[in-house]
């Protein structure tokens, strides 16, 4: 046998995974690379919605051994599914997040055997949603759940949700990762009261830093209404939101005293991330977020807001108001969490290791 015939068989037998992602960007990027680090046995795939916002950089196209765009209309995109899978054959086709695994599991050429689901937050959780729009998306996971082969959930949460759209559901607790954070280069603080250097290349002492797009779901509002009353009980105080989004929720913090950085570069973001006292977090629906578990990995004191996925995370030290947010990050900007949460956050380290996921990823794919 040839070189090339030897390598081109070597190739076709190594297991195909193709994931689908209708929202390439934010986490569930961050989410899917750590898959296909996870895993380099496995040839990686990739269908991603053209048109996003956030286009694939080209160090991330380089991680898969195929990229493909979906075309617009959900129609077209269902086809598209179904014709890439006729084309290349994957083992696996893993759906990341509501609009993806709709896509998927309505694409009738893909055995239900081979298909993933990992919704990154179950859309059924959405506190923003009518009742009778709530009770839609729930119905619709229910009926879409008889064409799910695995949930694979990345928090407990998650499958306990899949299970009860349905019984037997088979699933997997696939946990994202806290990777230590060593290097990030950061520089001295600055001394002076402002919210940060002018190239925002540092924090300010006594910070308290949220993370994420401004949007509904990660709920500007309850962090600007923390603002205020922490500045009140500490007025040397500096909150800040790493990220941009929304003008009308960037307004509302920015008269609560707030600064918003604006977009960063995911490099510049961990730098800064570093330097903060204290992660606040105060999303309204979660799966398990990226931007907690990377400030658990830069060892940074974490305050969070009570929700069911964060509540099965066993998350220490939830808050329900934005009152008692300002008052836990306070208390942590003049005193250390102490040893009961330090041991918590420890065992949510080890839980979320690259060693746990790569084993759950290998059960899932099936070698």
């Amino acid at each position: 046998m040839h070189a090339d015939q030897a390598e081109a068989t070597q190739e076709s037998a190594r297991p195909t995974v193709l994931h689908v992602v209708e929202a390439w960007g934010g986490g569930v990027q961050t989410i899917v690379l750590d898959y296909v680090r996870a895993v380099p046995e496995v040839r990686h795939l990739l269908l991603m919605a053209d048109g996003d916002p956030f286009r694939v950089a080209s160090e991330a196209e380089a991680a898969f051994d195929g990229v493909w765009r979906m075309p617009p209309g959900h129609l077209a995109r269902i086809r598209e599914v179904g014709r890439l899978f006729r084309q290349l054959r994957p083992d696996v086709v893993h759906a990341h997040s509501s609009m993806a695994g709709g896509y998927v599991r309505l694409a009738a050429p893909v055995p239900t055997e081979r298909i993933v689901y990992t919704a990154h937050g179950y859309s059924m959780e959405r506190t923003d949603l009518s009742w009778y729009a709530a009770a839609a998306v729930r119905a619709a996971e229910r009926i879409l759940s008889w064409r799910t082969g695995t949930a694979a959930g990345s928090s407990p949460r998650e499958n306990e949700l899949a299970r009860s759209l349905r019984k037997r559901q088979r699933t997997a607790y696939v946990p994202n990762v806290v990777r230590p954070r060593e290097g990030t280069g950061m520089a001295p603080r600055p001394r002076s009261g402002s919210p940060a250097d002018a190239d925002g290349s540092c924090l300010p002492p006594r910070t308290v830093a949220a993370v994420g797009r401004l949007c509904t779901q990660k709920d500007p509002e309850f962090f600007a209404e923390a603002a205020v009353e922490g500045r009140r009980l500490m007025p040397s105080s500096n909150w800040i939101w790493l990220g941009g989004g929304d003008s009308r929720h960037q307004e509302r913090l920015e008269r609560a005293g707030v600064t918003v950085t604006g977009w960063l570069e995911h490099h510049t973001l961990q730098r800064l991330l570093a330097q903060a006292d204290v992660y606040a977090h105060s999303a309204l629906w979660e799966g398990a977020p990226m931007t907690l578990l990377e400030a658990v990995g830069l060892r940074r004191p974490v305050v969070a807001r009570r929700i069911p996925a964060l509540e099965s995370l066993g998350l220490p030290g939830l808050v329900d108001t934005p009152q008692e947010l300002a008052t836990a990050s306070v208390a942590l900007l003049t005193h250390d969490p102490g040893p009961a949460a330090g041991a918590r956050l420890a065992d949510l380290f080890f839980e979320h290791s690259p060693e746990r996921q790569r084993a759950m990823l290998r059960h899932v794919y099936g070698h």
